[in-house]
Parts: structure tokens; C-alpha cells; sequence
């Protein structure tokens, strides 16, 4: 009679422990998945920078050349700034305040021109962080992310 009653508190006990176990297994999991579906947007995200600031490079070089320096670089502002609008925004939606673009000057050394494009992850936050003491910010993302492509002009 005594196995038997020990056999019928069996289950309660495994429940118990099961309960005891995903309590402390829960949260490593929740941050592995978590972390990688933020590095994967920040990836995502990178990848699409990238892409701007070459095709913005390439609207760039398409500009004729002016005769006056100052327009030159107006037409080749106007040019980047459509190419990133156009290469970012889906469905016409405007170009979030996060991303911005600078056109670096033709360096008349070796007539090459550049643009960094920098897409800030911290004015509108982007993926909600958890400050632990002595961690620091979970997970931890730099604060913007930034491409630079550059061309020789002919």
C-alpha cells in the first residue's frame, strides 16, 4: 500500500518541477530569441544602408557637371536626397528623421566623391533595452549605423 500512494504523488511532484524548470529556463530563452531577431533587423538594416548610400552614389556620378561649383553640389544634393527617398521609403512613406546623408565635396586630388549615409538607432527607439547593473544595455546595438561609398568621377 505505501509504493502505491508514493506512485500517485509522482505526477504533482514532475508537474511541480516541470513549472520550477520553464521558470528558469524561460528567460535565457526568451533572450536568445529576442537577440537574435534584434541582430537580425540590425542586419536587415545595415544590408539596406548600404544599399542607399551606393545607389546614392550612383544618382551622384549621374550629374552633369555645372559650370558653377555651388550648383554642381546642389544638383548632386537634390540627386541623393531623391535616391534615398526613393530607395528607402516603401509605398511612398516619407524618410524617417533617423536617416540622413552627407555628401562629402569632390576631392580634387583624385577627383573622387563620397557619401555617408547614417541611420541613428537611438532617436526613435528602435528595440526597447533592458539596463542591468553591471551588464550595461541588453541587448547591447551601436548607436547608429553608418555606410560610406565613394567613386571616381570621369
Amino acid at each position: 500500500m505505501a509504493r502505491h500512494r508514493s506512485l500517485n504523488r509522482l505526477p504533482r511532484r514532475i508537474t511541480g518541477a516541470s513549472a520550477v524548470e520553464f521558470a528558469l529556463v524561460f528567460p535565457l530563452l526568451f533572450a536568445i530569441v529576442y537577440g537574435t531577431l534584434t541582430y537580425g533587423y540590425v542586419y536587415f538594416l545595415q544590408q539596406r544602408i548600404n544599399f542607399i548610400a551606393q545607389e546614392a552614389l550612383r544618382a551622384a556620378i549621374a550629374v552633369a557637371p555645372l559650370p558653377s561649383n555651388a550648383a554642381y553640389l546642389a544638383a548632386i544634393n537634390a540627386a541623393v536626397a531623391d535616391a534615398v527617398a526613393s530607395n528607402f521609403t516603401l509605398g511612398g512613406a516619407p524618410v524617417p528623421p533617423a536617416l540622413s546623408f552627407v555628401v562629402q565635396p569632390v576631392n580634387a586630388a583624385n577627383n573622387t566623391l563620397s557619401i555617408l549615409v547614417t541611420y541613428s538607432l537611438t532617436a526613435p527607439t528602435l528595440f526597447p533595452t533592458v539596463t542591468l547593473p553591471g551588464f550595461g544595455s541588453i541587448p547591447p546595438l551601436p548607436a547608429a549605423l553608418q555606410a560610406t561609398a565613394a567613386g571616381r568621377l570621369s
